[in-house]
């Protein structure tokens, strides 16, 4: 069981949507967007269950070894009897149901979807009665449960819940991170959790349980031997090892399963990388096991390249053990990786943002040049739910007009452009400016703008003697004076 992919007689159709790991058993529940949910014992090679539904499930989730629930791109969130593979409907969202959890401590299924709406469903009540947390303003992209504790992400901001206590407002959590959260998890060991970003980090919090230390930082999730700068892969999936404090696994969407420590600030090694995305992690209870989906993900706009797979590590994995003795002796890794600070956090050239979300007089790259958005327009769903935005956008320094067709819950890349002020000191004969930088130092690698207006502006103010300060405008390594401001007479 040394990292070989489950086999199943009927293999899975479409997307997998979550894995998890019974409560104490090997058995292995699965959700996918063909629209069954599957049980898996892995101990024994042997697929338990195959039950359809109506509806494509998004999220899925133990109540005990006995039953199940799941969140269905139908609004309705539904229990399985895993014995007799029967279903019924517990509750109803208004809109796609896309996430779901259990509490064991208050016996409450707790679900989301894109209503903007957390719903509690108590699982010792008939069905139907549910009741709404605080409404939202956005709609949740992950939720976590652990103990007592629920952690909701929407866009790039954190919520955090006390299960007890459903009628209090949320408190709010400070990420740093300032684009779009995919996926979050609860600390098993203590409250804190751990978040992934549309563009390749990982915010941390975390507080001791012995002590009154807080572990907080952030860090790019990038490969050894990449250049972190450039990898931007989004964080699918974080997870905890249920027994050691502080590891943590995290899964992105170019195939990669990295192992941290959050202690010691250190990578400490990475799996072999996956066919396709990593869709889903999931840990046995003891720690043991360790399952990883492969499969396409809906925010990919590569659909089904490689056919959805699950792979079952287990400790006596070179990697695994490796993982185990790090992480007993708290030694140094097998190689020093960069933790960022916040100032760190702007160092790519781009960011991923959802294609829906794109709105007129932003940015977006398209043929790999830095575009501002001048018309955009929304076709009709196609097959698989996805609509197609239509992107007009005029390069930023050249001014071409660019056009691209994007599927609108798919990603595309958006240029981190800014605009810096800079006094004007002095215009060489080649076309170069010296401009005066805040610190007192020079910059000298600037030539004077292309626009014809421009350009004569500059040149009679500065022939007057006036002073000039330009505005220069920066994105994916260019840069470009782009506005002139006249402060007056020398």
């Amino acid at each position: 069981m040394s990292g070989a992919p489950l086999k199943f007689e009927s293999p899975i159709q479409d997307a997998i949507s979550r894995i998890r790991f019974a409560p104490t058993s090997h058995n292995l529940l699965i959700s996918s967007w063909d629209s069954k949910l599957r049980l898996y014992d892995v101990e024994s090679s042997l697929l338990r269950l195959e039950a359809p539904s109506e509806a494509a499930l998004l999220d899925c989730c133990f109540q005990n070894e006995t039953a199940a629930f799941s969140a269905g791109s139908d609004g309705c969130v539904r229990r399985y009897d895993l014995h007799s593979g029967s279903c019924e409907t517990i509750g109803n969202h208004d809109d796609i149901a896309t996430c779901i959890g259990y509490s064991d401590e208050t016996s409450q299924v707790i679900s989301a979807g894109l209503d903007k709406k957390i719903y509690a469903w108590d699982a010792r009540m008939e069905k139907g009665k549910g009741y709404a947390f605080e409404s939202l303003n956005s709609e949740v992209t992950s939720m976590s449960l652990s103990g007592l504790n629920m952690m909701v992400t929407m866009g790039a901001s954190i919520l955090m819940c006390d299960l007890r206590s459903p009628l209090k407002p949320f408190e709010s959590k400070d990420s740093d991170l300032k684009t779009t959260i995919i996926c979050g998890s609860a600390s098993p060991h203590a409250k804190g959790f751990a978040v992934g970003s549309a563009d390749g980090r990982v915010s941390l919090e975390i507080l001791h349980p012995s002590n009154s230390d807080t572990i907080r930082y952030m860090f790019r999730c990038h490969p050894k031997s990449t250049d972190r700068r450039y990898h931007l892969a989004a964080v699918n999936e974080i997870v905890f090892n249920p027994i050691i404090y502080g590891a943590l696994l995290t899964g992105d969407d170019e195939g990669h399963v990295i192992a941290w420590d959050a202690q010691t600030r250190k990578r400490l090694f990475q799996l072999p990388k996956y066919p396709n995305s990593v869709a889903s992690l999931s840990y046995h209870h003891q720690g043991r096991l360790l399952a990883v989906a492969s499969s396409y993900t809906y925010r990919q706009a590569i659909e089904l390249e490689e056919a959805p797979q699950i792979f079952i590590h287990d400790s006596g994995d070179a990697n695994i053990n490796l993982f185990l003795s790090e992480l007993s002796k708290s030694a140094m890794s097998d190689e020093e990786h960069h933790f960022e600070s916040k100032a760190d956090a702007g160092a790519s050239k781009t960011y991923p943002q959802q294609a829906g979300t794109i709105r007129k007089n932003g940015y977006i790259v398209i043929k790999n040049r830095p575009c501002k958005v001048v018309e955009v327009s929304t076709s009709k769903t196609g097959k698989h739910g996805h609509a197609k935005c239509h992107f007009v956008g005029i390069d930023i320094f050249t001014a071409k007009k660019l056009e691209d067709i994007v599927p609108s819950s798919h990603n595309c890349d958006v240029p981190h452009v800014n605009r810096t002020d800079y006094q004007l000191i002095d215009i060489s004969e080649d076309g170069f400016v010296s401009l005066l930088t805040e610190n007192g130092n020079t910059k000298d690698d600037l030539r004077l703008p292309t626009d014809d207006n421009l350009l004569t502006q500059i040149k009679d103010g500065f022939a007057e003697g006036k002073d000039l300060v330009v505005s220069v405008m920066s994105a994916m390594g260019e840069e470009q004076i782009c506005a002139l401001k006249d402060i007056g007479p020398k």
